[in-house]
């Protein structure tokens, strides 16, 4: 994921933020558990909004606890623990975070990429041993996007979908049993993936267009990178829009036990605000 999930801290109580930090903080703990001590450097707002929806569409209530770590020795924190969802999250992070290494690695041929998954690589050998088909079918989706890169294709719609579908998939995991939270969650995981997918090649046009790297929106078109932003503003608003009015109409249809109004906070407030700011409105 991209780094545009968060929440909006001025709609939000303190006991609702209390409890995205003890997500946070307990997601941390389960990295460090599930994959490597190192790859708790690699935690990110992202993979815990998926720990807190997976959990708060279980009956299981989450146990938190006052904790400390290595970053507050001192002082306890709040912290989710016994969470299969947290635990999940913690893996299927380390798998995304590894498999996006090594997709860089094949295009680019970074030394820092390279880098980063020899440290990672003892976190993503543990995540793999409980995890082995979420880890092929993200290599998969990532193998077919990497392809249409090397096309050069400039069918946003057709990009967005490979990556759309791995969230798709990592939303949908096993233990979330009863089938009709299964379809919500899978069409709640697509189109967030795809709205994701969009804004970051939205964010990037200025960065790839000096760098040369592939963008979809760059793709075949003219002009230097602020007068293609100019040209695809109004659709990109557009399919923006729609993508995350479908997401919130999957979070309309879940049945989640708890957190409701946190989830809510993410997705109205939060991914709209960042995309307002992305799209350079006030």
């Amino acid at each position: 994921m991209f780094g545009y999930i968060s929440i909006c801290r001025e709609g939000i109580g303190e006991e609702d933020a209390n409890t995205f930090r003890a997500y946070y903080c307990g997601l941390c703990k389960a990295v460090g558990r599930e994959c490597s001590q190192l790859s708790r450097l690699g935690l990110s707002y992202d993979i815990t909004f998926l720990a807190l929806v997976l959990s708060s569409v279980l009956f299981e209530n989450a146990d938190i606890t006052e904790e400390r770590c290595a970053v507050h020795p001192f002082k306890k924190h709040p912290c989710v623990v016994n969470d299969k969802a947290v635990d999940y999250a913690a893996r299927v992070g380390e798998i995304l975070t590894y498999l996006k290494l090594k997709d860089d690695c094949s295009d680019e041929g970074g030394v820092k990429a390279r880098i980063a998954m020899a440290a990672l690589r003892s976190g993503k050998n543990k995540a793999l041993a409980k995890n082995k088909e979420a880890y092929d079918f993200i290599s998969d989706r990532l193998s077919e996007l990497s392809l249409l890169e090397k096309q050069n294709c400039s069918e946003i719609d057709e990009a967005a979908d490979r990556f759309a579908k791995i969230l798709e998939y990592v939303f949908t995991p096993d233990f979330v049993t009863d089938g009709d939270t299964r379809r919500i969650l899978s069409w709640f995981g697509y189109n967030l993936g795809r709205w994701l997918y969009i804004i970051d090649a939205y964010d990037d046009i200025e960065k790839d267009y000096k760098s040369g790297s592939y963008n979809p929106f760059l793709a075949n078109r003219r002009g230097n990178a602020e007068e293609i932003k100019k040209q695809i503003r109004g659709r990109t608003e557009f399919t923006l829009t729609l993508t995350l009015e479908n997401t919130a109409s999957a979070l309309e249809l879940l049945r989640l036990h708890r957190n409701r109004k946190l989830i809510e906070n993410i997705v109205y407030q939060g991914l709209k605000g960042k995309q307002k700011s992305v799209l350079g409105e006030e």
